[in-house]
């Protein structure tokens, strides 16, 4: 349908951000999405929202489907996050939510969902078990079964790793990818020596790191999101700790190297295999777009956030009746899928994987972990 014309109106009203136009068309489907857009992880939502913007403009200047996003803020914590969804749900009538970015956040939604047959897609979500909840779970990060894996295994065999210490965020993230690294690591001869939770938004970190330091490991695994880490990294300076640190992720972020400087030096963390420097066309002229609307480079978390509106678009385009239970059968049959985050297409529970590489921070920027690298 042509939409030529089309003024797009901003309305804010009780937290909540919803994209209309002055022309009403009986077509509209109505899409939510709840992202944590404050708080400690907003770095991460505001992150996906960009991605998400810029795929619905594309949408619209081509002519696509008639999308309205209804957004909400759950500031990554659990009871928003429901509040949210069951607003979007009870008031709005979606058939679809784009949202539960953290796994601490999705968990309590996707029964929610279930009940209510709505689909909801997790840009990000990691945690081992999610999509087995409901079959109206999907979700575009790769588990963290396969995360904490290629961790486990590089640490072991890459980086020589013997004995670790694991400092954690006691979400269901940090839970959940505490639980496969252990296994797996151990499964290939290494020794964990000890494993200590944080509460979310902690900011002292320095009583714990003096008695892993008193433990003597080889590294510390780091499950967790910036705004903490970059914390244990400065106050692991302090304390002249020089431990090797090892992580997810969450690490790539330039906030990280802003808030924690050299004590993010040689960090190793996992990460999905987009790359802002890419030649391939795909993520080229995702890049390009990104860097023409926001005047900056996307990361993972916008590539993952244009994917997660295109799927949903494509679905949506594949059914004449855009209730949950068309879309959730679309998704299914829509085969893959190929976006800048990577190749999609989900397996009959709604879970994918994906390749993950490794990086490293050096001199104040990432790049590719190598053998040289390793100390």
């Amino acid at each position: 349908m042509a939409i030529a014309g089309v003024v797009l109106l901003i309305v804010i009203a009780w937290g909540v951000v919803k994209f209309t136009s002055e022309n009403k068309f009986d077509d509209t489907v109505h899409i939510g999405v709840v992202l944590p857009l404050t708080g400690d992880a907003a770095v991460y939502g505001q992150a996906i929202k960009d991605g998400i913007e810029l795929a619905a403009s594309q949408d619209m200047a081509d002519g696509g489907t008639r999308i309205m996003l209804i957004y909400d803020d759950d500031q990554g914590v659990p009871r928003q996050a429901l509040s949210a969804v069951r607003r979007l749900i009870d008031v709005e009538h979606v058939p679809s939510i784009i949202g539960g970015a953290m796994s601490s956040t999705a968990e309590p939604i996707i029964p929610v969902c279930d009940q209510a047959k709505v689909v909801l897609l997790s840009p990000t979500a990691t945690k081992p078990g999610l999509p087995e909840m409901s079959s109206f779970f999907f979700r575009l990060w790769p588990s963290d079964n396969y995360d904490g894996k290629v961790m486990a295994l590089a640490a072991f065999k890459d980086l020589r790793l013997r004995n670790i210490a694991i400092l954690y965020i006691n979400v269901a993230y940090g839970v959940g990818i505490t639980e496969v690294f252990t296994r797996e690591f151990k499964a290939l001869g290494g020794n964990i020596i000890s494993s200590e939770g944080y509460k979310q938004g902690e900011t002292d970190f320095r009583t714990l790191l003096t008695k892993i330091a008193a433990q003597n490991p080889d590294a510390i695994y780091l499950p967790g999101y910036v705004a903490e880490i970059a914390n244990i990294f400065r106050q692991a300076r302090e304390l002249d700790i020089r431990t090797r640190f090892i992580g997810v992720n969450s690490l790539h972020d330039p906030k990280l190297i802003e808030l924690a400087g050299a004590a993010a030096e040689s960090a190793v963390f996992t990460y999905p295999t987009f790359d802002v420097d890419s030649n391939i066309p795909t993520i080229n002229a995702f890049v390009n777009a990104f860097r023409e609307r926001y005047g900056r480079a996307p990361d993972a978390f916008a590539a993952q956030g244009f994917d997660a509106y295109r799927v949903i678009q494509k679905a949506i385009d594949n059914t004449s009746n855009p209730v949950g239970q068309a879309i959730q059968t679309s998704l299914h049959s829509i085969g893959q899928y190929v976006g800048p985050g990577g190749t999609i297409e989900f397996g009959k529970n709604g879970d994918v994987e994906k390749p993950l590489r490794l990086l490293t921070i050096r001199n104040g920027k990432f790049v590719e972990f190598g053998g040289q690298d390793v100390k």
